[in-house]
């Protein structure tokens, strides 16, 4: 197989980590399943760290193609106000200029639409603690899971954090009912601690199963002696 390399985003890499958030989205599956609009997921869930913190951004590669990526921010605090002041405004104008349109026509969408309405506020979780602020997430294409390529990510972002003094971050988990392995990895080998759970049944009608959000944090340390661990965070 062709080498995997990890190195920090570059604006060319910005159409590939997209993508992969479309096709990845939901637990590894396309977003579409629950969303017809696929590009609000990038809007939602990418395009904050590109634009605002690209340099805590790093992508895998193999043969030159991007098939993960790695994206963080160092304050959540700050990343709510932008995705308030600018990003949600903009998700809404065109959701808006959709349905007057009426472009949306499966019931999938209109179940999302519903949930965020009705349940969404109910069901998420708190903010983590003000040493907690730092945040991060990921996605591999399907067929490069299971070549620590999370791993390497995770190792990548965890010296940029550790270069700027950052002691703490948070990372929000979300497992189908009865498959915890994510969460319990994250505890069991990264030192992370599960501090919140939350049913989250938005996936639930389009997936047959229950769903839980879980709030995980990790107190961000050196690592002790010379010997890096590939592991990721501890």
């Amino acid at each position: 197989m062709d080498k995997v390399i990890v190195r920090p985003f570059e604006e060319g890499d910005r159409e590939s980590i997209r993508r992969i958030a479309r096709e990845t989205g939901l637990k590894g599956n396309p977003t579409r399943l629950f969303f017809e609009d696929e590009e609000i997921i990038p809007l939602l869930y990418v395009d904050y760290y590109l634009d605002h913190e690209p340099a805590a951004c790093f992508v895998a590669t193999v043969g030159g193609r991007v098939v993960g990526y790695l994206i963080g921010c160092l304050d959540a605090r700050r990343r709510r106000w932008i995705m308030r002041t600018s990003i949600y405004p903009r998700v809404a104008r065109r959701i808006l200029g959709k349905l007057l349109t009426l472009q949306y026509r499966k019931k999938e969408t209109f179940r999302t639409f519903w949930w965020i309405a009705i349940r969404s506020w109910r069901e998420a979780l708190p903010r983590p603690a003000d040493c907690y602020l730092a945040h991060v997430h990921s996605n591999v294409e399907e067929g490069y899971r299971g070549r620590h390529l999370e791993r390497r990510l995770s190792r990548a972002f965890r010296r940029y954090i550790l270069l700027r003094g950052v002691q703490g971050l948070h990372t929000i988990i979300r497992e189908p009912e009865g498959e915890d392995a994510l969460s319990a990895f994250l505890c069991r080998e990264r030192g992370y601690r599960i501090i919140a759970v939350r049913r989250n049944t938005l996936w639930e009608k389009s997936t047959g199963c229950k769903w839980y959000a879980r709030l995980l944090v990790c107190d961000v340390k050196p690592l002790a002696g010379e010997e890096d661990d590939e592991a990721g965070i501890r």
